[in-house]
């Protein structure tokens, strides 16, 4: 990395002073040299949101260009990203930023759940087969989540959304993303709030009780309760290991996190749709419901 900043970035640090993540302090600046896991033709429009933010005063941290006025910089089969951090994560707090009225943005939305998670599930099936000598727990519990993902498929796919505005989102919400500008995609705005509590919740973060008091607090439409639902139906933290599994080498036993929380994680998916059926009239999964509702 120290070759990476001094050479593309003229900023002179030693390797010693950056951290397992990237992060070092230059110029009583920090910063972190991130690197860039998505798709390059995406970085036209994360760099036009990311102005477009700071432009309007919006929190955010910034992607700095390279010597070459470039945002990703290519090197040993890897592009990083250079992030002045401006803005530190606060736990839960989410902010409803409408999308600017611009095409650019386009390639990163990820609204039409139903497609995305159907593609996802194919990809899985296909894979199966080839799951049982090499990965036994994946190949043991992978039917599980796909039949509570395309519980969530179908519920999506009753729901009419022509009207429902779009927001900047994140793909995923943990301790260090909110601010992230390489994490924006273009979604509904409940995106952060269900992938929030899907992180709390599996990584123990907060109980079933915090999370019914923590989505009290957030004044929601109709259709932004039943999104909430289908997002949390879609189990999007087991699809996340699995990928780390089986693409980077993860350990198989990272997945045991997950797989030993299922009742706890149906018990949550029962909790908010009570908490929700209180507020609207809600369609819920009738073999959840069945297994709880006389407990």
């Amino acid at each position: 990395m120290e070759y990476i900043l001094s050479f593309y970035y003229q900023i002179i640090v030693d390797n010693k002073k950056i951290d397992s993540n990237g992060y070092f302090s230059y110029n009583n600046h920090l910063f972190c040299l991130y690197k860039y896991q998505r798709n390059i033709e995406e970085i036209k429009a994360l760099v036009f949101l990311n102005n477009y933010m700071l432009n309007n005063n919006i929190s955010v941290n910034q992607i700095i260009n390279n010597i070459y006025n470039r945002p990703l910089t290519y090197y040993n089969g890897i592009n990083y990203v250079l992030i002045l951090i401006k803005y530190q994560y606060q736990s839960g707090v989410f902010r409803n930023i409408l999308i600017p009225e611009n095409n650019t943005y386009k390639i990163l939305e990820r609204n039409n759940w139903g497609y995305l998670w159907s593609m996802k599930i194919d990809y899985v099936e296909y894979q199966i087969e080839h799951l049982i000598n090499k990965y036994p727990v994946l190949y043991k519990t992978v039917y599980y989540y796909i039949g509570l993902s395309e519980n969530a498929i179908k519920y999506f796919k009753m729901l009419r959304l022509d009207n429902v505005n779009l927001f900047i989102e994140h793909r995923r919400i943990n301790d260090n993303y909110l601010y992230n500008p390489v994490e924006f995609v273009i979604d509904y705005k409940i995106r952060d709030i269900s992938e929030y509590i899907k992180y709390c919740f599996i990584n123990n973060k907060k109980s079933i009780y915090e999370i019914k008091k923590y989505l009290i607090q957030f004044s929601l439409s109709n259709i932004d309760y039943i999104l909430l639902y289908v997002r949390l139906l879609y189990p999007s933290f087991y699809f996340d290991i699995y990928d780390k599994i089986v693409n980077y080498n993860v350990e198989e036993k990272r997945i045991l996190k997950v797989t030993n929380m299922v009742m706890e994680y149906e018990e949550l998916l029962y909790e908010v749709y009570l908490l929700i059926k209180r507020k609207i009239n809600i369609i819920g999964i009738n073999w959840i419901n069945n297994k709880f509702k006389n407990m």
